[in-house]
């Protein structure tokens, strides 16, 4: 009954049947979930509204200065609006990663399956990016049909090959890999990076992670980018496997069916 009004911490053992046993041990793990999924849904708003309230704490303080600045010199008034205006983008950046992911959540969630030209999909994310890439000197170099959600997966390629350009050095290289065989398509993306620590590689496809929080605000990143991209692909009942080491770049590699099976 005290679990039934949501005290999940109750402790329901039965040990006098085994029939008993089985079933309270079935609700335990149940249970066990539960506190699971719980707590990781007070993180995830925890998290959100934190990442919310950052952008908008910078807004305040530029416009405060401002205000209290009296007579401000134009350049100066212009550098401080341009500041704001970079923290009200990041802020979208963040509600519209945001969206994408609650969308992506929700069971009735569909994959708009059209057949789609994989290279040129490809080439077409690698010319947005390339003006990125360029500003950092990152060279970009693409190598090279199916059924496929064609926005979706532009947004989860985009992601791996923008993380890619931002956390590069300088002068690096960023290799996309485009290949097929009859079950599968691969999209490798590999960069000549600062790499991932091996001791949080496997949480880095969560919600607002960070390897480096200094780095990720510089770049302006929402922290989203890589769930975003494992949701993609397991819509598509696919695969994500990362290999990094720390200062020697990552390479990210998606696994796709090239028709997609309901």
């Amino acid at each position: 009954h005290h679990v039934e009004q949501g005290a999940l911490d109750t402790d329901i053992s039965s040990e006098a049947y085994r029939e008993t046993r089985d079933i309270s041990n079935s609700v335990a793990q149940t249970i066990t979930k539960l506190q699971e999924a719980d707590q990781s849904r007070q993180e995830f708003v925890s998290n959100v509204s934190h990442e919310l309230k950052t952008p908008i704490t910078s807004i305040r303080v530029l416009a405060d200065s401002l205000m209290g600045m009296g007579e401000v010199p134009v350049e100066l008034y212009r550098e401080f609006m341009e500041d704001i205006s970079n923290e009200i983008d990041r802020e979208s950046k963040i509600i519209d990663d945001l969206l994408s992911l609650v969308k992506m959540d929700k069971s009735e969630a569909e994959l708009n399956i059209s057949q789609v030209n994989l290279n040129v999909l490809v080439e077409q994310i690698l010319k947005r990016l390339r003006p990125i890439a360029n500003r950092r000197k990152v060279e970009l170099i693409f190598e090279s049909i199916r059924d496929v959600d064609e926005m979706k997966l532009s947004l989860a390629i985009t992601n791996l090959v923008e993380n890619a350009i931002k956390y590069n050095m300088e002068e690096g290289w960023v290799r996309v890999t485009l290949d097929a065989d009859h079950k599968f398509f691969y999209l490798k993306v590999q960069d000549s990076g600062i790499g991932i620590p091996e001791d949080v590689q496997d949480r880095i496809f969560e919600r607002f992670y960070r390897v480096d929080k200094a780095r990720s605000r510089e770049t302006g990143g929402s922290g989203l980018g890589l769930a975003i991209t494992r949701n993609v692909v397991l819509m598509h009942k696919g695969a994500i496997k990362l290999s990094s080491k720390e200062g020697e770049g990552s390479t990210f590699t998606l696994r796709i069916p090239l028709n997609y099976i309901a």
